[in-house]
């Protein structure tokens, strides 16, 4: 399989997974595995291929949500943030490729998906205190929301992202043919 056609395979089998978890979740406030779906494309093939997988497949999402999808500025604010959850995946990737240590890797993918997560709920949540206001009151409404978005994306990065990385990045054979005669 070349490498192309893998990365396809492996980002669109992960969104797809994540889709299919989310949908059932869908009525569990913030709980939710796309963040770290879109964070392990990143890190798995680069920061500008996590940026594409997350803006696509969040746009999908978002427009699509079950629920109905978002007034415009959260519809905004949740594209951009997932597209850079798989930035910060790639650069994180990139920042840790020659790491040994898979409990520093571990440990630094699940701070990015902290940060990833928190960087989403603070676009999201002032892009929709902006919109509807009243902004402080609405703002300090988010906070428990935030608290689960941000512990439940902790917990899913400390478990799931050592089985992701390993699936990712494990070493596969190329096979080379013979050009026909």
């Amino acid at each position: 399989m070349s490498v192309a056609l893998r990365r396809l395979a492996h980002s669109g089998g992960l969104v797809a997974a994540a889709f299919a978890l989310k949908y059932p979740l869908v009525a569990v406030p913030n709980v939710e595995p796309l963040t770290l779906a879109f964070f392990a494309v990143g890190y798995a093939y680069g920061p500008l291929w996590g940026l594409f997988v997350g803006l696509l497949s969040e746009g999908i999402y978002t427009t699509f949500n079950p629920l109905g999808a978002p007034i415009f500025p959260v519809w905004v604010a949740q594209i951009v943030s997932m597209g850079g959850a798989g930035f910060l995946g790639g650069v994180m990737g990139w920042m840790l490729k020659h790491t040994e240590s898979r409990r520093v890797r571990v440990v630094a993918a699940t701070v990015g998906g902290v940060v990833a997560t928190l960087i989403f709920d603070l676009l999201t949540n002032f892009a929709f205190a902006w919109a509807i206001g009243p902004f402080w009151p609405v703002l300090a409404a988010a906070v428990p929301f935030a608290v689960i978005h941000v512990g439940s994306n902790a917990l899913l990065f400390a478990v799931i992202f050592p089985i992701l990385e390993r699936w990712l990045l494990r070493p596969t054979t190329v096979v080379i043919e013979s050009p026909a005669r």
